[in-house]
């Protein structure tokens, strides 16, 4: 890895240091991150960043002896939702932020499903401690525009069994703005490219429509919960950074300079 990368690395895991820390101030309840997936209107935030991870879950099509690995799992607490409404055998989450390794293993422990949840550090593009085709499923969910996306998916590829999947609900940059698309981000056909290298193509489903309204709630709901006398000059800045790109991606999917897809992919 170059020093850029590790020194990008290194911040992006500090930034979700501190979100995980401003979450756990505020007390919120069910602590997810990702912009959610609206389908009546009438939903509440939470409920809408749900039924995103309900939507990842059913196109993984899980089975009670499958083996599970969610990449950049957050707080964890989508995994706790996979428990209460799947059936699968073990999951593994990898996480480079330590915060919230210690957050999702001690609650994981503390509600008695230790051997079910494992959550470790590590990145995505290394998922280490895996042996090639090993296992069944391997889900990210609103991440992927961190990774090192062609060694992410040839990483992916390596571990998961013939006819495992790769399920991903990614954010990435319109074929009309190669000028503007980050490396990390990519391009839609871009993106395919790489992993058409180690993965078949099963389906590519655009969800902008239900993705831009959370994206656009975003702002509000960082204002609503952020405990401005109890968080730290830093927690701060990284929430008004956070509220800031949100409302680029919805300007972004708005305008179709930016794709919101689930896409499953076979090995």
């Amino acid at each position: 890895m170059s020093q850029y990368a590790s020194e990008r690395t290194t911040r992006i895991a500090r930034q979700y240091d501190l979100f995980q820390a401003s979450l756990e101030t505020t007390e919120k309840q069910r602590k997810y991150l990702n912009y959610g997936y609206t389908i009546t209107g009438d939903e509440s935030y939470e409920q809408r960043q749900e039924q995103l991870c309900m939507e990842v879950f059913r196109a993984a099509e899980l089975t009670r002896d499958h083996v599970v690995v969610d990449v950049g799992f957050g707080s964890g607490e989508q995994d706790f939702l996979l428990v209460r409404t799947c059936e699968f055998a073990r999951l593994i989450g990898y996480n480079i932020a330590e915060t919230q390794v210690r957050y999702a293993s001690a609650r994981a422990a503390h509600e008695g499903l230790a051997g079910k949840l494992e959550f470790r550090a590590g990145e995505a593009e290394a998922l280490p401690g895996l042996a090639p085709a090993s296992v069944d499923r391997v889900m990210a969910i609103e991440c992927a525009f961190y990774f090192d996306r062609p060694r992410f998916y040839e990483r992916a590829a390596e571990v998961l069994k013939p006819g495992g999947r790769l399920v991903l609900a990614d954010i990435c940059f319109s074929d009309a703005c190669t000028w503007l698309a980050r490396p990390r981000v990519g391009t839609a056909s871009g993106n395919r490219r790489e992993w058409e290298k180690f993965f078949h193509t099963r389906s590519i489903r655009p969800i902008h429509q239900h993705t831009r309204p959370g994206a656009q709630m975003t702002v509000t709901q960082i204002f609503k919960t952020m405990p401005r006398a109890t968080l730290t000059f830093a927690q701060r800045v990284e929430w008004l950074k956070m509220a800031i790109a949100s409302q680029i991606v919805a300007l972004g999917l708005r305008t179709r300079l930016l794709h919101y897809d689930l896409i499953v992919l076979e090995r």
